[in-house]
This record gives C-alpha cells, structure tokens and sequence, in this order.
C-alpha cells in the first residue's frame, strides 16, 4: 500500500527503560533524548530529559530503580534536568527492534506509569512485525492513533467499524470523546465511571479494540 503510516502507541511492561521510576512518579515528564545501542562490551546509554517532578524524589527512584546499573545527572536548566543513564542487561529495548523494522521513532514519552511512541514508517508490514514482537516478549501495545497518507485509509477506517461490536463502538466513542488518550486527559476510572463499568473491564474492552484494528489492518487479505 503506497504511503507512510504515523502511529502513537502505548507500551507497557515493568522491565522497560526507568519502569520502577515511572511507577513510583507517574507525574514526571521524562524523554529519551538519545540513546547508544548495547555492544558486547557495553550496556545501553539512554540521555533522558526530565522536568514536573521534585529531583530529590526523582534521584531517590533512580537509586532504587533495577533497570539502571548506574546513572549520572549531567546537565541542569531548573526546572529540567539531563539524566544519562546505563541501564541493566535484563531491560526490555524495543528501540533496536525498531530499527531492525525500519521503523523510525520520531519521539519516545513518558505516559504516568508507561511509555508513549510515535513511529513512522513506510510499510504496514512493519508495524504488523513489531506488534507480534511486542506480544512475544509480553509487552503490552496499545493503540492510540494511526494516521496513514496511503489512497486506501477511508476504507480501512469502515473496516475497523464494521469489525467491532456496538458495545466497542461505544467504549470506543467515549474514550474519544473523553480525550483519554489525550495527555492530560481523564483517568480511566473516569471513563469507566462514564461507561458504567469497573476500569478491569474498561481495560479489557481497549485491549480487544486494539487487537481487531490490528486485525483488520495488518491481515494479509486486507492489503
């Protein structure tokens, strides 16, 4: 399919990159600025940019995270800092599998307790491809938008509402509506308060949504 695709994802697992840190501060606003890939006679070196959080409580988070083996401040504008950090042989990197999908980040955020990507890339496939990494090492992947420059993106879009249920498309209209997704948006007890149900089963309505889009999108009868 001709075209590029921009997607924003959400990944979620507690090995990724500060996941400790991001569970003890989800207020904290932390982006990967750079990163050095591991070798085998290195362990990655991530440049992280942090700000909306108080830094002793940040640094104290850092020393109890075990996803870092060491870190070091090394710049400091007030109200935001630079972090360089090596981080553990056990971490989760997608960023290498990324890369190895011609996938590329254009930015990596943090998102309260979790990680927010968006990526671009020039063939569906790809994303397809690190969908199914992300299930085979457990990481969760949740959608939140694609936007594709490609002539077929009006049909795939019925597609998607022909593939979910009334009740989906609800779930699906109200989180839209509520700007979940959005930074700074509602909470998900928000949504589930909104939709009349417990936020476990908010999450697993999102989780189906997110895999019969990526169903309907990346089934090979559909290209």
């Amino acid at each position: 399919m001709p075209g590029s695709f921009i997607v924003d994802v959400v990944l979620t697992h507690p090995d990724l990159p500060l996941g400790p840190t991001l569970k003890a501060i989800p207020t904290a606003s932390i982006t990967e600025v750079s990163i050095r890939p591991a070798t085998t006679a290195d362990l990655p070196a991530v440049l992280y940019r942090v700000r909306d959080v108080d830094f002793r409580t940040f640094k104290s988070a850092l020393e109890h995270d075990d996803t870092i083996s060491e870190w070091t401040q090394t710049m400091d504008f007030g109200d935001t800092r630079l972090y360089r950090v090596q981080h553990g042989p056990t971490t989760k990197f997608v960023t290498p599998t990324l890369s190895d999908f011609r996938i590329h980040v254009i930015s990596i955020e943090s998102a309260g307790r979790d990680w927010h990507f968006r990526l671009e890339t020039a063939e569906r496939d790809h994303l397809s491809s690190f969908w199914d990494h992300c299930r085979a090492e457990d990481i969760q992947f949740e959608l939140e938008t694609l936007l594709s420059s490609g002539a077929q993106q009006i049909e795939e879009r019925v597609a998607i509402k022909a593939a979910l249920t009334e009740r989906q498309l609800e779930v699906a209209r109200v989180v839209a509506q509520l700007d979940y997704y959005d930074k700074g948006g509602v909470s998900a007890e928000d949504v589930a308060a909104e939709l009349g149900i417990a936020p476990s089963t908010l999450s697993t309505h999102l989780r189906r949504i997110n895999a019969k889009i990526f169903a309907t999108l990346f089934d090979d009868a559909s290209g």
